[in-house]
């Protein structure tokens, strides 16, 4: 004789739900109330939704799909209302009983947390980004690392945090703190230091009037930056180049004439200074700067003429086994020619840095292209307020503006999918399709000519 059903979900069901589902989307289990899977970024997890002794509403992570299949879940609650337990109390004993009081506060401090759980999470990011992770908590929420991680709530973060932190502050740089610690909160209770987030569906108040009409006006003039740079701008980054390398040519050949003769002889190369090149291809490919800093010869290959990278936004993609953004170019004669120059300049290397840090032969600084950049612009006579990220702007609006497929596009600069471009480029589409509408009128219009006569 079979065994009762349990669950009305079976693992073909749970299956399909773990394949299909949209991230924080629920199914629930009708035989067993409250019972329900949820999926998240790594997979889905089986939870159980009840009312504890106090009326309050509780949520409790049972485990795993991939580890806990619908019929156990499903015994795992009955067995829980059978013996009348609270679920996150039981949990909290099975995992606490060799804790002392003390021990257990501290390890559910934020602070604690931050730097031995969450801080070996944040080991496989990218070092800048988890360092800016950390100082984003620690800068953002001062009140809290003392504090019990169970104890912080929906009204401390309503009615105390976000008014205060609100002010004179964009709210996407808000939503972007919140959810820093709200990921934090979420790796705490699948490292089982937490049985549940307090910040489980708590979600941040709205933006006021004034907050949302100032959001607009600067995404409004973030907007306008997205285009094709103009003829004049183009030609005065170009002039501005060749001066700035006659500048730091004459400057070495003062050096020399009074004795610095151990300095190489900056007459005797292409290119004086690495943010030469590094502009041309910029301007030409329209790579991020953390995508030229990282660049390697294995990468631009100067022989056949050929540039492919893995991004490096999309290299956590990689640490959870998904599959990254490649950016694969053919390098025209101009710039391959630039590169050849550059690459003999630099010694002709088999491998290693293609813009190696003239301090050291590492990685350049973050900030390394701001002063060269300010003064190419300066000299070249170009707008001051003009940003190096212009370059990838005039990539990618250059050639939809040409009629280059959107798909096209989103490949060439590193994208996955056309999301991206057509959310943030889609003002140069509708200029060409308003274009395509005029040159469909003309055709109909010689048509109607035709037949007229």
């Amino acid at each position: 004789m079979s065994k009762a059903k349990l669950s009305s979900i079976t693992e073909a069901t749970a299956a399909a739900f773990d394949r299909e589902a949209s991230e924080r989307e629920t199914k629930f289990c009708i035989m067993q109330p409250g019972l329900h899977l949820m999926k998240l970024k790594r997979g889905s997890s089986w939870r159980y939704r009840y009312e504890d002794a106090t009326g309050k509403r509780r949520t409790v992570t049972i485990g795993k799909l991939s580890q806990i299949k619908p019929e156990q879940a499903a015994r795992k609650v009955i067995d829980w209302l059978d013996s009348e337990a609270d679920p996150l109390a039981d949990k909290a004993d099975q995992r606490q009983s060799a804790l002392s009081a003390a021990e257990q506060a501290e390890l559910r401090t934020l602070r604690h947390y931050l730097v031995n759980g969450y801080g070996r999470v944040m080991d496989s990011w990218k070092p800048q980004n988890a360092k800016a992770n950390d100082q984003r908590i620690r800068l953002y929420f001062p009140d809290l690392l003392d504090a019990d991680m169970e104890s912080i709530t929906r009204s401390y973060i309503h009615n105390k945090w976000q008014p205060r932190e609100s002010q004179g502050r964009a709210h996407d740089t808000i939503r972007r703190a919140f959810g820093s610690l709200k990921t934090l909160l979420g790796q705490a209770v699948q490292d089982e230091v937490l049985g549940s987030s307090p910040l489980d569906g708590v979600k941040l108040k709205a933006p006021t009037h004034n907050e949302q009409a100032k959001q607009e006006e600067n995404e409004d003039e973030i907007q306008q930056t997205r285009r094709p740079l103009t003829d004049d701008e183009i030609s005065g980054i170009l002039a501005g180049l060749d001066l700035y390398a006659e500048e730091i040519r004459e400057g070495r050949r003062n050096s020399r004439k009074h004795g610095k003769f151990h300095l190489p002889d900056l007459d005797a190369v292409t290119y004086p200074h690495w943010f030469i090149p590094f502009t041309h291809l910029a301007l030409h490919t329209g790579l991020r700067t953390g995508d030229l800093r990282t660049l390697t010869w294995a990468e631009l290959n100067i022989k056949f003429g050929r540039l492919i990278k893995t991004t490096e936004k999309s290299k956590v993609a990689i640490r959870h086994v998904k599959k990254p953004a490649v950016i694969d170019l053919k390098l025209n004669d101009r710039i391959k020619t630039i590169m050849t120059d550059w690459w003999k300049d630099q010694g002709s290397p088999k491998d290693g840095l293609v813009f190696p840090s003239p301090r050291g032969g590492k990685l350049l600084d973050t900030m390394a292209t701001r002063a060269p950049w300010v003064r190419v612009k300066k000299l070249g006579g170009v707008d001051a307020g003009l940003v190096f990220y212009s370059f990838r702007h005039n990539f990618i609006s250059a050639r939809l503006a040409a009629g280059v497929p959107m798909f096209t596009v989103a490949r060439m600069a590193g994208h996955k999918s056309v999301a991206m471009i057509e959310q943030h480029y889609g003002h140069v589409c509708e200029q060409h399709q308003d274009e395509a509408v005029d040159v469909v009128s003309e055709a109909i219009g010689r048509t109607a000519n035709r037949v007229a006569v």
